[in-house]
């Protein structure tokens, strides 16, 4: 399953770099309130969140939607980048951002990777840590701390929020492994009997699939299901991305699903047979 699941690794890439895009333009609005006077906060701090979420948050977006890079390197940088990040904003804002540090971990479940989202779960307890080590060396709001020792900061400080992150990272992780499951009782079934059994009529289910669409339909459902993303199958058509939409949209109507990846588990061994 993991193996079908990393041909839509770069639809994932995709989605989660928009979602960085607007993670980004919320950074960049605060920063301009700040700006204004709306919010009371340094300038130096704005300075360094705008820095780092360049960084971060805007420059692996620009490298998926713009340059197309979907190396299999690219959602461990995402997940770093994230950690960073958060790490950033915690040190900046202390407890107030408590939240954040689970935003890599849900990013991280996009990618339906057991392995991923346990990395996600290690560097944030990591920089979670290394966070409040820095806060015991300077603070850029003391105020809003109440404890001045490394001790009682990691005492009281760290351990706590770590063990409210290690409660959220078993949720997510609970709820990728049932979308999985989920995904494996649509798609294919790990019985190799019934994966033989099943065999003959999934293939007549996608004859029949293949006869609904129309020829440019056909082309573009086929390089879905061999995990090519939206932008990729409109290089290699020569379309434009907006009609690729289109046609997806269309096939997801006339398929009755809008599951893509369920639809990429279940029948991306006939794509290149039907190449």
């Amino acid at each position: 399953m993991d193996i079908i699941l990393r041909k839509n690794e770069a639809e994932i890439n995709e989605s989660v770099a928009k979602g960085l895009l607007i993670v980004f333009a919320c950074v960049f609005l605060t920063v301009l309130l700040c700006w204004v006077g709306i919010f009371d906060i340094r300038f130096s701090m704005t300075i360094i969140m705008l820095g780092v979420s360049v960084v971060t948050l805007l420059v692996p977006s620009i490298l998926i939607l713009k340059f197309h890079i979907y190396h299999i390197i690219m959602k461990y940088y995402i997940v770093v980048a994230l950690a960073v990040m958060t790490g950033t904003v915690y040190v900046l804002f202390t407890f107030q951002a408590i939240l954040v540090f689970v935003v890599s971990s849900i990013i991280a479940a996009f990618y339906l990777n057991r392995k991923l989202l346990y990395f996600s779960g290690i560097l944030t307890v990591i920089v979670l840590f290394i966070s409040h080590g820095i806060t015991s060396i300077y603070m850029f709001i003391p105020w809003l701390e109440p404890f001045q020792s490394m001790s009682d900061i990691m005492r009281y400080g760290a351990l706590p929020r770590c063990l409210q992150y290690c409660g959220c990272f078993f949720l997510i992780l609970f709820m990728m492994e049932r979308y999985k499951k989920l995904l494996v009782q649509f798609g294919i079934n790990d019985n190799s009997e019934e994966i033989y059994e099943a065999e003959n009529k999934e293939e007549k289910e996608f004859e029949a699939m293949l006869g609904a669409l129309t020829e440019r339909e056909r082309s573009v459902f086929l390089l879905m299901i061999g995990g090519y993303t939206n932008m990729q199958i409109a290089d290699k058509l020569c379309l434009s991305n907006g009609t690729v939409k289109n046609y997806i949209s269309v096939i997801y109507e006339k398929l009755g699903t809008k599951e893509r990846n369920a639809l990429i588990l279940k029948y991306s061994r006939f794509s290149q047979e039907n190449d």
